[in-house]
């Protein structure tokens, strides 16, 4: 009859068995950890873009009292949709409106167009959605004292044609506001063939945050996505 061996795990082994099931373990814990992202979904107007999940949402109403929104206004009544993110401890439309942006700060919006204005939009009228950056409104705002903004320096500026119903500009540029330290901004706007849409993304913060956090900021910009309607 033969006879078989049996093989008995030494004390080593099944301490090394137990050290690399407690690593699985925990490897499965942090695999349902906090998201690395928040992703912003417009569903109805097929508008996406994720940031991470360290910049937090700044206050609805905090962002009208900015904007000069009248509070008890519908969405659909204002035509707009929109949210904003700062990833500074202190979220606030400051940092979105004002001298400065100590941490990238952003904002993305659908813009319903009404049939009278529709014929307005050209690539310029994109490009100073937020801030003057075509030539004609740069020289405006050099003859205009109160303007608030000084030192243009263009980075880069882009014509999109992504080819889904869409045409648009992609501009990156700095500025001074008021009396603050330079600003990066980084600005992407669509507007669908039928004028109809205008969809509009911006990000901005120091240009030192720029340089510090420039991958941060580039995954952001490059996750802004329009689908329009076929």
């Amino acid at each position: 009859m033969p006879i078989r061996a049996r093989h008995r795990s030494s004390p080593v082994t099944a301490r090394a068995l137990l050290l690399l099931s407690a690593a699985a373990l925990m490897g499965l814990v942090a695999g349902c950890g906090s998201p690395e992202y928040t992703y912003v979904t417009n569903s109805t107007d097929r508008t996406y873009l994720k940031v991470p999940a360290t910049w937090r949402q700044i206050d609805g109403k905090a962002m009208d009292d900015a904007i000069g929104f009248d509070p008890t206004l519908t969405e659909e009544q204002r035509g707009l949709w929109f949210e904003a993110y700062d990833a500074d401890t202190a979220p606030s439309p400051v940092h979105l409106f004002g001298p400065s942006a100590p941490a990238p700060a952003a904002f993305v919006g659908v813009q319903q167009i009404p049939p009278t204005a529709r014929g307005q939009f050209s690539l310029d009228r994109l490009r100073d959605l937020f801030y003057p950056v075509s030539p004609s409104a740069r020289q405006a705002a050099e003859l205009d004292p109160t303007s608030g903004v000084s030192n243009f320096v263009l980075v880069s500026d882009d014509v999109l044609t992504p080819g889904t119903g869409l045409h648009g500009v992609h501009s990156v540029f700095r500025y001074r506001v008021g009396n603050g330290p330079m600003q990066m901004m980084d600005q992407t706007a669509y507007l669908n063939d039928d004028a109809s849409k205008l969809y509009m993304f911006f990000v901005r913060c120091s240009t030192e945050c720029y340089e510090q956090r420039q991958k941060e900021i580039g995954t952001v910009v490059s996750s802004f996505t329009v689908r329009e309607s076929p």
